[in-house]
């Protein structure tokens, strides 16, 4: 496959969102051979979990599986589903399916993500997240992104700016990292200014199938946001097929 999916690693459940989340940051240095069809299963634990500025769990254990499906030299389809459970106190749980259409080329990458979620013990609806996306490949360690989501549960909207940045720390493991900031529209009480993120993780391969990645993130609230300051870390094992 073309790319380790990092995103998974930083961005959070439910497929790797932004911060949300929100398209992935995912690029994996050198690689550029792509397969057909490529599936990948990823599990976790982390200690906060924070999704799109919101903590909706304390310690969080995770598994995601997702297949990359390559339409064409530009055209490809991503499918998937995402269980999560918290290990401590409450009974929260998430689960999801998602299918993402993206169009990529060498300068940039538009995408339309849809994902279903359903959530136990949690103040999140269940509903649809709809979201378009778009990245520009600025060099081949910079990208910058942006994108929008409608959330049919609560029919509010979430849109996020952010920055990301990965280079290879050996032949077997590289660093990414990104940074970024987001705003509401009557989601779930906020309107405004949201939050600042930034997260960053470290991928080692132990071969072409297997690789680990330990990573840190911060969410820092805003003038919308009713959250307090949030540093979590946590560790994902991921294999490829």
């Amino acid at each position: 496959m073309k790319r380790l999916f990092l995103g998974l690693a930083l961005l959070g459940p439910a497929h790797a969102e932004s911060e949300a989340g929100n398209g992935p940051v995912t690029t994996s240095a050198d690689d550029k051979d792509r397969l057909p069809i490529g599936i990948e299963v990823v599990t976790g634990y982390r200690t906060d979990y924070v999704h799109r500025g919101f903590q909706l769990a304390g310690s969080l254990i995770d598994i995601q599986a997702q297949a990359e499906i390559a339409l064409s030299n530009e055209w490809l389809l991503d499918i998937g589903g995402y269980y999560g459970t918290a290990t401590g106190d409450g009974d929260f749980s998430e689960a999801a399916a998602f299918f993402d259409f993206r169009y990529e080329t060498e300068k940039w990458t538009a995408a339309f993500g849809t994902t279903w979620r359903d959530y136990q013990d949690s103040f999140f609806e269940d509903g649809f997240d709809l979201e378009p996306s778009f990245t520009w490949h600025l060099t081949k360690d910079w990208d910058i992104g942006t994108g929008i989501a409608y959330d049919t549960g609560n029919g509010g909207w979430y849109g996020h700016l952010e920055a990301a940045w990965s280079h290879p720390t050996s032949e077997n493991s590289f660093v990414s990292t990104k940074a970024g900031t987001s705003w509401t529209e009557d989601y779930y009480g906020t309107n405004g200014w949201h939050d600042l993120y930034a997260q960053a993780g470290w991928t080692y391969a132990f071969n072409r199938t297997v690789s680990v990645t330990p990573f840190v993130g911060t969410s820092i609230p805003m003038d919308s946001s009713p959250e307090r300051n949030r540093l979590f870390g946590g560790v994902w094992f991921e294999v490829n097929f």
